[in-house]
């Protein structure tokens, strides 16, 4: 039998969420799971509601079903990538914020965050994989839920 040691008082119970003024709601779309899931409780962390999707060809249904504030989105998938899906929210008017998580090379991400910058009302903000979860909350918990999205 392993017995593990007991909890100290700060780590007992569910984790604390951090205070956000406004609180978002968030798409996160990449093929694969766990990475969709991971960027999701990260939000949830932050006290937005989240949700996530390995299937990039369903979004624009979820997107009309959600109406998120934020999509975050993995830049190579199958079926259709970032390029593609940015050219198909244009086209369904999304106008909420961006966010581009991606293992590409920084030149990549930037490439793409211009791309979706010409096609939407708002820079995308862009992490690299493997994600840095202090600069995801800030992104969420400043950049985004404070300033406005």
């Amino acid at each position: 039998m392993l017995t593990l040691p007991a909890a100290a008082p700060s780590q007992r119970g569910p984790p604390k969420r951090e205070a956000v003024a406004t609180t978002l709601k968030l798409l996160a779309v990449d093929d694969d799971a766990p990475s969709a899931e991971l960027i999701v409780r990260v939000a949830e962390r932050c006290g937005h509601e989240a949700f996530a999707t390995s299937d990039p060809r369903g979004v624009i249904n979820l997107v009309n079903a959600l109406r998120p504030d934020v999509i975050a989105m993995d830049l190579s998938m199958p079926h259709i990538d970032a390029i593609e899906l940015f050219t198909l929210l244009a086209a369904h008017k999304y106008a909420g914020q961006l966010i581009i998580v991606s293992g590409q090379d920084e030149s990549s991400l930037r490439t793409a965050q211009r791309a979706a910058q010409t096609m939407g009302p708002n820079k995308p903000h862009v992490h690299q994989k493997p994600l840095n979860f202090q600069a995801m909350r800030q992104t969420l918990n400043i950049e985004l839920a404070i300033k406005g999205r």
